[in-house]
């Protein structure tokens, strides 16, 4: 199968077309933001897709919309902290399709609260959902992957594991951990055609992220050397690259998805955009 990339002579957010024709992805938390830009992404591309959430009907809508491309989609619930979850995910897939080529381990979460606040209950959900979940999802399809012949996994991090992410530090760290996870793995995975690779996000407009209330966006953005905060279908654009021929010889990478590196002072942003247009 073909993945070589179109592009157009002048990029715009989302142009850029990958084939995964008759391959088929799993993509866990597909019912947010960059979860449905991703699972939509790919069935734009030509895959059928197996899509992940908690609740059934927050995935309907998702479904629809793949079907509404003329690819598959099968609904998986679940608590993606339980290794049951991650077997009976890669179950439905096989049964439904009798194959798997792509896994996006995007499931996570996190809660506000200062480590000294956090309970034990609220630390272990959070290392659960966005790195336990991540461990037993790429665990339960290695068997699969080693008997085609390979795979290829995503992790979704997060820019926050690369600096103090204050009233989140339980999430900063599973992520952290995650890639690093991610490059032991396709160390050890790597004789047996699997290539595991790391997307971390910076923020991002989804409905529900901090970054759509009130100016938070455009105070954000003064922070990055792009000047805003990015979308969930540049995330899933990454993602789609990571997984595809094109980046065939790229594994144990971890790219971020940030806008650019944060200056250590709005003002600094404003002093360089000023001269510029000076």
């Amino acid at each position: 199968m073909s993945n070589t990339p179109t592009t157009t002579a002048k990029k715009k957010a989302g142009t850029v077309t990958y084939d995964f024709t008759d391959q088929v992805v799993i993509v866990t938390g597909a019912s947010g933001g960059i979860g449905g830009a991703l699972a939509l992404k790919y069935a734009q591309a030509g895959a059928d897709v197996v899509i992940h959430g908690r609740k059934a009907e927050s995935l309907q809508e998702r479904a629809e919309a793949i079907e509404a491309t003329g690819r598959k989609a099968v609904i998986v619930t679940g608590n993606i902290k339980e290794p049951e979850t991650a077997q009976r995910i890669v179950q439905a897939a096989l049964e439904n399709f009798g194959r798997i080529d792509v896994l996006i381990n995007n499931a996570g979460g996190n809660f506000a609260s200062r480590l000294e606040d956090l309970s034990a209950n609220a630390w272990n959900a959070t290392i659960g959902t966005n790195l336990n979940g991540p461990f037993h999802m790429a665990c339960a399809v290695l068997p699969v992957f080693e008997a085609q012949g390979g795979g290829t996994i995503v992790n979704v991090g997060s820019g926050s594991a690369n600096y103090a992410h204050p009233m989140r530090g339980a999430y900063a760290a599973a992520k952290a951990a995650l890639a690093s996870l991610t490059k032991t793995m396709s160390w050890e995975w790597a004789e047996r055609g699997i290539r595991v690779n790391c997307v971390e996000p910076g923020a991002t407009l989804t409905p529900s992220s901090r970054f759509a209330q009130g100016d938070t966006e455009k105070k954000f953005g003064e922070f990055l050397a792009l000047g805003r905060v990015g979308l969930p279908e540049e995330v899933a654009d990454a993602c789609i690259y990571l997984s595809s021929e094109a980046a065939s010889f790229i594994t144990g990478t971890v790219l971020q998805v940030t806008g650019g590196p944060h200056t250590s002072s709005p003002l600094d942003g404003k002093l360089v955009r000023q001269a510029s247009n000076a």
